[in-house]
């Protein structure tokens, strides 16, 4: 007979069986217990783990090298096997991982680091603050818009629903399974979507280097990337057939309900009352994560100043596969925030025909293929998102008893 359920008296969990038990996470774990002293010798040698290391997916994906005398001030916090460690600054990136390997690892004191006591099984304590719920309830309680971050106060007062230790085991056994199938279908689907995405890039660069006719004389282009061309086409800089401007500064409490998609590069923020651009404008990103990303507006729209803006009197879509083919991040002039400028785009030697009728031939031929791959790619990703949403709704249904273990043996 199914065990009777409970309220939790917490909204995200719901009812729990009523043998399970609520607790705030600061009563079942000791947070950032030990950190490495100043006197720690200078040339002692660990492996630290940052806010970038750390996925929500894979948790733990590199380490970086260090000896104490060279490594920053930050690099100070100790952990051991079965802790979980949380990031308390930019929790946007969900960057939650449980220590399967302490052997010398210090991490950022960016990371909460939680110790469970001797009520909580490690790895079903790591489960729960995965589970989508626990993960919200991060997100509700941070402040700030560019870096957001929790008081670790507040993240130790949200609450852990819990069965006995053996059933937390089962849980977690049981999730370890069933997550390890899951992420090798996700696995495999990323890569699957990977590979199509490198075809797409390789069809569009033979084809704005190569051309349509296969049949026409080539010579040596004298730049590596694009090799031969052909014999009626030039290599150009980029500056002699478009020009680049940065578009107009706007702030995030002008984004509103408006008519118009604002753009700062690759990526839509939102919507403003005002266009500043056309549909069919070429865009691209100009600083940070969108750095050299190519898009197309399809609505009179607001480019911001994080976009460089293209004119040009060519084709506009065979400018843009010229743009995509060039792989405009590797112009960025600067390490820790990537950036890009018009002089750079317009520096850059590229393939070109100044046939329009050729230009257009090229972009058309160009559409009809993309889309069909583009097409291959959205049901891929649909179908990875699909997979990641069960692998979230398993994680929250059994730590939250919903569904337990022992009705699925």
């Amino acid at each position: 007979m199914a065990e009777q359920m409970k309220p939790s008296r917490i909204d995200w969990i719901g009812d729990i069986p009523e043998s399970w038990k609520v607790r705030p996470l600061k009563y079942l774990a000791k947070c950032n217990q030990d950190v490495l002293l100043e006197t720690t010798a200078p040339d002692y040698s660990f492996r630290y783990v940052d806010i970038g290391s750390v996925t929500y997916e894979r948790g733990i994906t590199g380490y970086q090298e260090l000896r104490f005398e060279d490594s920053p001030s930050r690099a100070r916090r100790k952990v051991s096997v079965g802790d979980t460690i949380i990031s308390t600054v930019r929790t946007y990136l969900k960057a939650i991982a449980i220590i399967s390997d302490s052997e010398n690892v210090i991490v950022s004191p960016g990371f909460a680091v939680y110790t469970p006591d001797e009520a909580i099984y490690p790895q079903y304590l790591y489960y729960f603050c995965k589970s989508e719920g626990f993960v919200q309830e991060i997100d509700k309680n941070s402040h700030g818009i560019a870096y957001p971050a929790i008081n670790t106060d507040l993240l130790s007062r949200i609450c852990i629903a819990y069965p006995c230790y053996e059933e937390q085991q089962a849980i977690a056994d049981f999730l370890d399974k069933e997550c390890a199938q899951i992420d090798s279908i996700a696995a495999d689907l990323a890569k699957q979507i990977s590979l199509l995405q490198q075809y797409k890039k390789s069809l569009i660069t033979e084809t704005v280097t190569k051309g349509l006719d296969k049949s026409v004389p080539m010579k040596d282009s004298g730049v590596e990337w694009i090799g031969e061309i052909p014999t009626h086409w030039d290599k150009k800089r980029m500056k002699y057939f478009l020009s680049v401007s940065s578009g107009e500064a706007i702030t995030n409490d002008q984004l509103e309900d408006g008519e118009y998609p604002v753009y700062g590069g690759g990526k839509q923020m939102g919507y403003f009352n005002k266009a500043n651009v056309d549909k069919n404008q070429i865009l691209i990103g100009r600083v940070g994560a969108n750095c050299g990303c190519v898009t197309i507006t399809h609505t009179p729209s607001w480019a911001t100043d994080n976009a460089l803006v293209v004119q040009t009197l060519c084709y506009f879509k065979y400018i843009y596969y010229i743009l995509i083919s060039a792989d405009l991040n590797r112009l960025n002039e600067a390490n820790a925030q990537p950036l890009i400028t018009g002089a750079n785009v317009g520096n850059c030697v590229v393939p070109f025909t100044a046939n329009y009728t050729e230009q257009k031939q090229i972009a058309q031929y160009l559409d009809e293929r993309c889309e069909k791959i583009e097409g291959l790619i959205i049901g891929k990703q649909k179908q990875l998102e699909t997979i990641i949403q069960h692998k979230k709704s398993l994680i929250y249904e059994y730590v939250t008893g919903k569904k337990r273990v022992k009705e699925v043996q």
